[in-house]
C-alpha cells in the first residue's frame, strides 16, 4: 500500500503538462485588409523591323524553278550579310511542291490520277534592322532578287521594353497606393502598413502589327525607298495590394 500512495501523485503530475499541451491555443484575428489593383502604362517606340522576304518562281519543269529561287535567295542572303545593320538573319522555310491539273471524273469510271502540270518553289529568309534602314533595306533586296515582302512588323529595342516595363510597375505601385490611401481616407480609416503585394502578372501590350504583303516581278524597274514608320508599343504592368487599416 505505500508504494501505490507514492506513485499515484507522480502519475498526476507528469499527465498534466500533457492535457495541457491539448487545449486549443488561442487564435489571434486576422486584420482587416483592403485589396487594391494598381496600373501602370508606358509608350515606347518601335525602332527594330522585323521582315520577311520570299523568293517564288513557277514553271513546267522543278530543276529550272529550282535553281531560279536558289539563285535568288543566295543573291539577297549575301547582299544582306554585307549590311552592318542587318541581325539575325536566318532562312525561315524552302517548299518545292507540284500544281495538279483538275480532275473531272466520269460517271460510274473510278476517278483518274491526278496530272502534275507544274512545279511551285518558295524560300524565304528572315532579318531585323533599325526601322529607319527598313524601307531602304526592302527596296534594295527586292531589286537584287526577292519577288515578295510578307509578315513585316515593328517593336522595340530589348533594352527599351526592359526600361519601359520598370517604368510601367513603379507607376503600377503608385497607382496603387494612390487608390488604397484615397478608399481609406473617404471611409475615415487609418493605413496602417502594406501586407502583401503581387506583381507576377499583368503583363499585357498589343500585338505586333503585320504589315500587308508586297509582290514585285524579279525584273522590275528599281523599287523607290520605301518610308516605313516604326509607331510605338503600349507596355503596362499591373499590381494588387493588400493594405492593412484601422479606425480613425
Amino acid at each position: 500500500m505505500s508504494k501505490l500512495f507514492f506513485l499515484l501523485p507522480l502519475v498526476l503530475v507528469l499527465a498534466a503538462p500533457l492535457h495541457a499541451q491539448m487545449l486549443p491555443r488561442p487564435t489571434t484575428p486576422e486584420p482587416p485588409l483592403v485589396t487594391v489593383q494598381g496600373r501602370g502604362e508606358v509608350r515606347v517606340p518601335n525602332t527594330v523591323a522585323t521582315v520577311q522576304l520570299g523568293f517564288e518562281a513557277a514553271g513546267a519543269d522543278e530543276a529550272p524553278i529550282r535553281e531560279d529561287v536558289t539563285k535568288r535567295s543566295q543573291a539577297v542572303v549575301a547582299a544582306l550579310k554585307a549590311e552592318s545593320e542587318v541581325q539575325s538573319l536566318e532562312t525561315t522555310a524552302v517548299t518545292i511542291r507540284p500544281q495538279f491539273a483538275p480532275v473531272q471524273p466520269e460517271a460510274g469510271k473510278r476517278p483518274p490520277a491526278p496530272k502534275i502540270t507544274g512545279y511551285i518553289a518558295q524560300v524565304s529568309v528572315s532579318y531585323e534592322s533599325p526601322v529607319e534602314e527598313a524601307g531602304r533595306l526592302i527596296s534594295a533586296m527586292m531589286q537584287s532578287g526577292a519577288n515578295s515582302v510578307s509578315n513585316m512588323f515593328t517593336r522595340p529595342a530589348d533594352e527599351a521594353r526592359r526600361t519601359a516595363e520598370n517604368e510601367a510597375l513603379t507607376l503600377a505601385a503608385k497607382d496603387g497606393e494612390t487608390q488604397a490611401r484615397a478608399l481609406l481616407a473617404a471611409l475615415n480609416l487609418q493605413w496602417v502598413g502594406l501586407r502583401n503585394i503581387d506583381a507576377t502578372g499583368g503583363r499585357f501590350e498589343p500585338r505586333p502589327m503585320h504589315r500587308s504583303a508586297m509582290m514585285m516581278a524579279a525584273d522590275a524597274a528599281p523599287l523607290p525607298e520605301l518610308d516605313i514608320q516604326g509607331g510605338e508599343t503600349v507596355i503596362g504592368r499591373e499590381v494588387v495590394m493588400q493594405v492593412e487599416f484601422r479606425p480613425q
